[in-house]
């Protein structure tokens, strides 16, 4: 028994010194590729092998890297144990392709105090290799090569995937670039399927505007593309990692100096358009010359500009003076891009006539540079004259009179009088005295009844186009009403007219102003107390 726990403990120790030897401890690796006669660009495998668990980042393949294309390495560990012995194993594969012709070398290793052996790899020419521009095509045009200081020209990009776009590696579009011009991407990059010499193709389309400040010669390199394809040959059933990087194409741009002798705002332009449209309030289109049309009444003034060469915020501000007879609601200038480089601004103008009469509508001329004549241009919108009249919608007939006859009474027979006849004849004695007195007092003939009636009708009408929301009726009556009574208060007055501003800017415009008829009502009212009251306080009735 003694003899076997002896043997027993000789085998144990005899293990615990292998185990804690040098040898032991030292790890194994191994290095193999799937190819060692490949051709420019192929891909082939590359496995490191450790018989011990290590850490992924103890090997860098960034030394590749001159050599060799790289892809991503995947790296695993595992753990065995058969029959109690227990063993572990590191492993990483990563796909290499060569870049050059010739002998490369993929180098010695060292993990875990073991060093691997170097491999040599022979690389040949594959004539039936694909051109880059067999997979990706950059295509770049400038619209306009000589501009002026304010213009602009427009850059078209495309870049076309002539191949699956899943094949593409590491993909990156490059986007133009140049000193002393603003670059401006017109709305996102495009992309679509098309159909390019019969072959289906992947379109990536994007515009710019190029815009000058100073004059000068600048270079702008279009867009870019770096990435590789991965491309399969079905006849070997090899693989592939081709470059498809292409260099941005070089274009020379000129910027001129502003004309001597120019006059006026500078406006530089390729092309300049402007027109305009009359529209009448029931939404037909207005021709040339003299329109007949009367008070209250929308006239609505469309004016567009088109403009090639120059963005948005550099349009001119068309301003129109017009004269007091109207009233004018602007809207805020619209922008829009029509292609080509073309951007349209459209300005819209509400105009009221006010009173009666002719009125001249200006012309507007806008002076300009045609940078593609070289010569400077005016171009020009004709007004119109209106020839307003009294509108037919608005009561403004002659002012209604108070009846002051009494109504005729059919006559009763009253066989008992009484006390009746009496009493009749004491108020008809106050009446007289009543009128006499009253005749005295009002013999100034400032003040009369058919003024009182017009002014309350006025009111009457301006109140029931103010419930009705007829804003040009209620324009109207408004300015009849304060022509016919006196308002001391001038800011009042100021108030009242503000209000009814806010009115029509709240209808005419296209701000988003709120406005409701609560405070004008109110101003109304406080108005027709305010001219109630009697001028002179001392100037009394006699009493009766």
């Amino acid at each position: 028994m003694m003899k076997h726990i002896k043997l027993y403990l000789v085998g144990l120790l005899a293990l615990f010194s292998l185990i804690a030897s040098p040898v032991s401890l030292a790890a194994n690796i191994q290095v193999t590729v799937s190819k060692t006669k490949v051709v420019k660009n192929e891909v082939f495998q590359l496995r490191v092998v450790v018989d011990k668990k290590v850490s992924s980042d103890d090997i860098d393949f960034s030394v590749l890297e001159k050599d060799f294309y790289l892809g991503r390495p995947s790296f695993g560990t595992s753990i065995n144990i058969i029959n109690g012995s227990h063993s572990s194993r590191s492993e990483w594969n990563i796909s290499l392709a060569a870049q050059r012709i010739g002998v490369v070398t993929i180098p010695a290793f060292t993990v875990g105090g073991a060093t691997s052996q170097p491999i040599t790899i022979q690389v040949n020419v594959d004539s039936n290799e694909p051109q880059v521009s067999d997979l990706v095509e950059l295509q770049t045009s400038l619209d306009r090569q000589e501009l002026y200081p304010n213009e602009s020209a427009l850059l078209k990009t495309r870049l076309v995937i002539k191949t699956d776009p899943r094949r593409l590696q590491n993909a990156n579009i490059i986007p133009p670039q140049s000193n002393g011009l603003t670059l401006t991407a017109l709305g996102e990059a495009k992309q679509y399927q098309a159909v390019s010499d019969g072959i289906e193709v992947t379109v990536v389309e994007q515009n710019y505007r190029v815009a000058a400040n100073q004059p000068g010669n600048y270079s702008l390199s279009g867009i870019g593309f770096s990435g590789s394809v991965v491309h399969g040959n079905n006849r070997s059933g090899s693989t592939r990692l081709i470059d498809a990087s292409t260099k941005a194409k070089q274009l020379e741009i000129v910027v001129n100096p502003i004309p001597e002798g120019y006059k006026g705002n500078w406006l530089p332009a390729a092309n300049l358009a402007l027109e305009q449209r009359w529209i009448d309030s029931e939404g037909h289109t207005i021709s040339a010359g003299t329109y007949n049309t009367k008070v209250g009444e929308s006239i609505t003034r469309e004016i567009n500009l088109d403009i090639q060469g120059i963005t948005a915020e550099r349009f001119p501000n068309l301003t129109v003076n017009y004269p007091d007879s109207l009233r004018v609601y602007q809207e805020k200038p619209q922008f829009k891009e029509m292609g080509n480089g073309v951007t349209r601004m459209t300005l819209t103008q509400v105009l009221i006539p006010q009173q009666q009469g002719e009125i001249n509508l200006n012309d507007i001329s806008v002076n300009w540079w045609n940078s593609t004549n070289k010569q400077q241009e005016s171009s020009n919108i004709d007004g119109i004259t209106l020839s307003v009249s009294q509108g037919d919608s608005i009561n403004v007939g002659e002012p209604a009179f108070v009846n002051n006859t009494p109504d005729p009474v059919d006559a009763t027979v009253i066989k008992d009088t009484g006390i009746w006849p009496y009493l009749t004849a004491l108020f008809g004695v106050l009446w007289l005295i009543t009128l006499v007195l009253w005749r005295r007092a009002t013999r100034a003939p400032t003040v009369t009844q058919p003024k009182v009636t017009a002014s309350l009708s006025n009111k009457s009408h301006l109140t029931e186009a103010l419930r009705q929301e007829d804003f040009v009726r209620t324009s109207y009556y408004a300015k009849e009403w304060l022509k016919e009574i006196s308002i001391q208060d001038k800011s009042l007055l100021d108030a009242f007219n503000a209000e009814l501003e806010g009115m029509n800017r709240h209808h005419y415009s296209a701000s988003n102003d709120k406005w409701d008829n609560r405070t004008i009502f109110e101003l109304i009212s406080t108005i027709e107390k305010q001219a109630a009251q009697p001028k002179n306080a001392s100037a009394k009735l006699p009493e009766l």
